[in-house]
């Protein structure tokens, strides 16, 4: 009897570890397969229907998003905290890069083709990595490096000779490198401090619902010029892809989170890097926005850097790592924490030889 229940016990360990094994994956795959969907359908909407109104798509996006996490609290699926003052002060300046982060992805999805505007992008991955140094103290070996080094290369290549690059398009598309890097590693510490206060949803919750009052100005100041484009919009294929596009923006915003909370910055923005692979390849095809020669090699570098960058991780994650470096100089975090720790010491040092004293000198 005592047998049977022992293995029972292995078994739900075993299980709870294979779901712990899993979630990452998983995660990951939700992430991925939402971020290209909604990239292609918002460049869909925006290029092949004429609807150039990125606020409008952003705020509708974004309220989708709290219009499902609300439906699942009170149906009793996810809990979450209600507004405190003191979560909504911590989370604003996310809530800002969010809303930054979209509108210029939008905005430069507008005059430039996807495959270029995905490279440039990838330039988030390095600077993501370089604060994920600086903040968190994350080291990386000089493959990972080398990895940084074909993104970079790749995502100049590309800017610089697609025939699509407008200026207008490269402003969007490095404003957007700053709101994404600045998001994800913002995102990063907030939810290491507020993890236990917040839970697993009240990210999404936050993040979508106070995003929609500066978004509802510039929505309400063109209403006439969207609403009667938007009435245009009447066939099957316009009415199926603002419908998808609104039910995955409400996914992807959960599985950002999820993702970001089972793995660290730097791998979460690689994963973005990643999806560059299959949502360049579907942008060509789709838009048929074929690249130049220097261009098509840009791209394969890019491609060669996140590939790159997946290995190194497998590499780094192994306990005799020699080859280490950081990208900057050692952490302030962990450089205050050592400080205090140093100082604690020598305070104890110089309290037990005080004590110590008399003894001696009666000695």
């Amino acid at each position: 009897m005592l047998s049977i229940m022992m293995e029972g016990e292995e078994g739900e360990k075993d299980n709870a570890s294979f779901l712990k094994r899993m979630e990452m994956p998983v995660s990951i795959a939700c992430y991925t397969t939402c971020s290209v969907s909604m990239i292609l359908l918002n460049k869909l909407i925006i290029d092949s229907k004429g609807f150039h109104f990125p606020f409008v798509l952003v705020f509708f996006q974004n309220l989708s998003a709290v219009v499902v996490v609300i439906s699942l609290k009170l149906l009793g699926v996810i809990d979450y905290p209600g507004l405190k003052e003191k979560l909504i002060k911590r989370w604003l300046p996310l809530v800002v890069l969010f809303v930054g982060m979209l509108m210029t992805s939008l905005m430069a999805l507008k005059t430039m083709s996807v495959p270029v505007q995905t490279l440039i992008k990838s330039l988030a991955i390095f600077v993501t990595a370089a604060g994920d140094s600086f903040l968190f103290g994350r080291v990386f070996n000089k493959l990972m490096v080398f990895s940084f080094v074909l993104l970079i290369m790749g995502s100049l290549l590309g800017a610089t000779t697609d025939r699509w690059v407008t200026m207008e398009g490269l402003v969007w598309s490095f404003s957007n490198v700053a709101c994404t890097s600045g998001y994800q590693l913002y995102m990063k510490g907030v939810l290491n401090d507020l993890k236990d206060t917040m839970g697993k949803w009240g990210p999404v919750y936050y993040n979508n619902l106070l995003s929609l009052p500066p978004l509802l100005l510039p929505v309400m100041y063109d209403f006439n010029g969207w609403f009667a484009k938007l009435k245009t919009l009447d066939d099957s294929t316009s009415i199926t892809y603002i419908t998808l596009m609104i039910l995955i923006s409400a996914v992807m915003t959960m599985s950002s989170f999820w993702c970001m909370r089972v793995t660290n910055p730097t791998t979460y923005g690689v994963i973005g890097g990643m999806n560059k692979i299959p949502l360049t390849l579907l942008g060509i095809w789709i838009f048929e926005q074929y690249p130049t020669t220097t261009g098509a090699i840009g791209i394969v570098s890019a491609i060669a850097g996140g590939l790159v960058y997946t290995h190194a991780v497998q590499l780094n994650s192994e306990p005799a790592n020699l080859h280490s470096i950081s990208l900057s100089p050692p952490s302030v975090i962990r450089s205050s924490t050592s400080i205090r720790n140093t100082s604690k010491k020598l305070m104890m040092n110089f309290s037990l030889t005080d004590k110590d004293a008399p003894a001696k000198a009666s000695v």
